[in-house]
């Protein structure tokens, strides 16, 4: 075997992988907002589970990215074991959709390469028709790779020690584990079975030994979800261990089957001289026949992944993060989604801290200062953590609309941040005021009430704001004057409360107690406007 030629099956190799990674790229990001309704469907029941994982696996091509994405969910405690197996299940369906497009006898590699790059070119203002033309590109680049790769073999077939390697592929136990090996090392069974379509197509490798590359090729798409496994709960390791154990099952199952039943000669006579489509049926077949029979046995599956990670997750520390998780950056779109809802959690957190730091000043009552310590604790924590994520998903493949809600993003967290510090600081001066013995008059009890209530409102519209990401311009006007209301109030307080120490209505350690309170108070609705002129400038933006 030459040089050359060794150079020309790693070049074809390496146009295949990257048309895979752009086909899928613009899929992904064309039907983004879809995506994300998918994968709200899991939780429904095994068959929509089933379908989710089919239609999610189509869009990014890659049934390892899926099932990684699954481990996330289900350690990021967003789904339940045995909701993310049927998920699982149709994510080894959903990757097959590839392998039929490699079937196609014709070469398309230059029509589809065209109209990719004039679909780019036209429309690079029109988001959906700019990915749309990515995907047509990645198709055309893909089928350039294969055409190579398919070339570059055809003077193997001459080669004895690659006839030698060939044959030793057809015994069922070599072709499995070659199989496994080559997706295991490339990560994709996409690609392995692309591989398998052209070694076939260039008559170099039988039915059978097709069959025997499919199965293992099938096991070892469970690599990406394996080492997705490190440092994750119990549940996110079994549900690795399951899709690892459907795949097992199956080929075993189909593998005892081909000992009594010619499956591979059944395939080419029902599909002649077509060896590339053939082995895509082939493909299909194996993965919808295999999760009809197990699908109902998903719960002995559960089972079986319990007696083999053997445990329970220990009592997780409340501080952590609810929706987000890193594994989750092998789908930009559905990362951003998760570190938004992170915001809105820390919105809804931020709040809460205000409001039992204020009642614990008016009442001067200490008995929750758990959940206060609580709160100043997670603030801290998801104010680091959301702006990491946030710079890990920033320079990836996202849609315009998606980039520039993560750059706001930053911005609402160091508001929500800014906010908890004032909550803390209100705290600090309830603890002052019951150490001092400091006592405010009835009348400026009321005041702080009635200026908390303005600066409440101000802030929970500006989070609802956030959580829709639309604030109307009768809304927008409504929080101006509410936030300039609290402004003026401030303001008057200061003055009233001089008066009341010149009167001596009020000592003057409770008088700095006061004093220092509003002013918190109207920084809290200062950063409350500025988390609401985010949320109106994404309005102003999908409205143009």
């Amino acid at each position: 075997m030459t040089v050359d030629i060794v150079i020309s099956l790693l070049g074809g190799l390496a146009l295949f992988l990257f048309g895979m990674r752009v086909m899928g790229d613009g899929l992904e990001r064309a039907a983004g907002p879809k995506l994300k309704h998918f994968l709200t469907l899991m939780t429904k029941n095994r068959f929509v589970a089933m379908i989710t994982g089919i239609c999610v696996t189509a869009i990014i091509q890659s049934s390892g990215a899926t099932t990684v994405m699954v481990v996330g969910f289900v350690n990021a405690q967003l789904l339940t074991l045995a909701q993310a197996v049927g998920v699982i299940m149709g994510a080894n369906i959903g990757t097959t959709v590839t392998s039929l497009l490699l079937s196609i006898e014709f070469d398309p590699a230059a029509i589809f390469a065209f109209v990719g790059i004039l679909m780019i070119m036209c429309f690079d203002k029109r988001e959906t028709i700019k990915q749309t033309g990515h995907v047509f590109l990645g198709l055309g680049i893909l089928f350039v790779g294969m055409n190579t790769m398919s070339d570059s073999m055809k003077p193997l077939g001459d080669w004895p020690v690659f006839q030698d390697l060939m044959r030793g592929v057809r015994n069922p136990i070599l072709g499995v584990l070659v199989g496994m090996g080559i997706t295991g090392l490339l990560q994709s069974s996409s690609v392995s079975i692309g591989i398998v379509q052209v070694l076939a197509g260039a008559g170099l490798i039988t039915m059978d030994a097709a069959l025997f590359l499919i199965l293992g090729a099938n096991i070892g798409s469970c690599v990406p979800s394996l080492l997705a496994m490190a440092n994750s709960s119990i549940a996110a390791k079994r549900t690795a261990l399951v899709h690892l154990l459907f795949n097992i099952v199956g080929s075993c199952f189909i593998l005892i089957i081909t000992t009594f039943l010619p499956l591979a000669k059944w395939a080419e006579m029902l599909i002649p001289n077509s060896p590339k489509l053939c082995i895509s049926a082939m493909h299909i077949s194996f993965n919808v026949v295999c999760t009809i029979l197990l699908l109902p046995l998903s719960n002995l599956l559960v089972k079986l992944s319990g007696l083999l990670v053997r445990g329970e997750d220990p009592v997780e520390e409340p501080i952590k993060m609810q929706y987000y998780d890193e594994r989750l950056l092998k789908t930009p779109s559905l990362a951003a989604e998760q570190l938004y809802r992170e915001v809105c959690r820390m919105g809804r957190e931020a709040h809460e801290h205000i409001a039992l730091a204020v009642d614990a000043l008016k009442n001067q009552d200490l008995s929750r200062e758990k959940e206060l310590l609580y709160h100043e604790e997670l603030s801290d924590y998801l104010e680091e953590s959301i702006t990491e994520g946030l710079v890990a998903v920033m320079p990836l493949e996202l849609s315009e609309h998606e980039s520039r809600r993560i750059a706001a993003l930053f911005h609402v967290v160091t508001d929500l941040e800014r906010i908890s510090d004032h909550a803390d600081n209100i705290y600090d001066l309830a603890k002052e005021r019951i150490a001092r013995n400091a006592k405010l008059s009835d009348k400026a009890a009321e005041e702080l009430t009635e200026l908390f209530g303005r600066v409440t409102r101000v802030l929970n519209t500006s989070l609802e704001g956030l959580e829709e990401w639309h604030i109307t311009d009768n809304v927008m006007n409504l929080l101006e004057a509410e936030e300039q209301h609290v402004d003026d109030m401030t303001e008057a307080l200061r003055k009233k409360h001089i008066e009341r120490l010149k009167e001596h209505k009020c000592t003057p350690k409770s008088g700095v107690i006061f004093l220092e309170t509003i002013n918190n108070m109207e920084r809290i609705a200062d950063h409350a406007m500025n988390i609401a002129s985010s949320a109106r400038e994404e309005s102003l933006h999908l409205h143009q």
